[in-house]
């Protein structure tokens, strides 16, 4: 098992959002690409399949994992195995685009600043909230991240496809991990994405909301390398094409 590993970045994430847990995998060859500045899900995905490897493992986080659906609906055959952390697999409720709307609206009002501040309660389990260290990460990539992209993304994220009819044709190796105290994308719909997977491990992460590679970096580094581990039967159509 030779091949990079791809770790795509939630929402308002840089790629320092993966540094823990990439510092816990050991020699990985981990890629983390940006997301382009664009208002589809289904563009930044095809953006990514153009500048990376042929064939790759893929980790997305919360919007990373939805972009990382979108690549492989449009390219299964190149991704060996997936990995969807804090992540789902439908489209948003009509409540969840309100709420993405009145993001988006405070973001053009010149409050993009107090955004992070305001997730905060919904983003990271009760005993992180005063964690130096996440705040410190989470208030520095908020920063980088900047308002113009956050808006594009909230768009994409507001408009994206459904991928629950993709699930049961995935045959590579998928890992779902999800904190146990998720109040973004609950543990409930991640053991419902589980039983729609014909190959699928679900990780609970104790102690953990949804800034999972940031609350719980040790307990998904080891998931993510017993994943990268799997053997990919010599069957699966992804070895026949190799």
């Amino acid at each position: 098992m030779g091949e990079p590993l791809v770790l795509l970045p939630g929402l308002s994430n840089t790629a320092e959002v993966w540094d823990e847990v990439r510092a816990r995998l050991g020699p990985v060859d981990c890629i983390v690409p940006e997301h382009a500045a664009s208002a589809s899900v289904d563009e930044i995905a095809a953006a990514h399949l153009a500048a990376l490897p042929r064939r790759f493992a893929l980790a997305g986080f919360s919007f990373g994992g939805y972009v990382a659906l979108a690549m492989a609906a449009q390219a299964r055959n190149r991704i060996t195995r997936l990995a969807l952390v804090s992540s789902g697999p439908g489209s948003d409720s009509p409540e969840g685009r309100a709420n993405r709307e009145k993001l988006i609206g405070l973001a053009q009002q010149g409050r993009y600043d107090t955004i992070d501040a305001r997730m905060a309660p919904l983003l990271v389990h009760p005993d992180n909230r005063e964690s130096a260290a996440i705040n410190a990460v989470r208030k520095r990539m908020s920063e980088q991240y900047g308002v113009e992209r956050y808006i594009e993304h909230q768009r994409a994220a507001a408009g994206r496809s459904s991928r629950l009819e993709l699930l049961p044709t995935l045959e590579q190796p998928v890992l779902i991990a999800v904190g146990r105290e998720d109040r973004i994308t609950p543990l409930a719909l991640s053991e419902q994405m589980a039983r729609s997977l014909p190959v699928a491990e679900l990780v609970i992460l104790e102690q953990c909301g949804h800034l999972a590679p940031l609350e719980a970096a040790a307990p998904l580094a080891a998931a993510l390398a017993r994943w990268m581990q799997r053997e990919i039967k010599a069957t699966d159509p992804m070895r026949i094409k190799a």
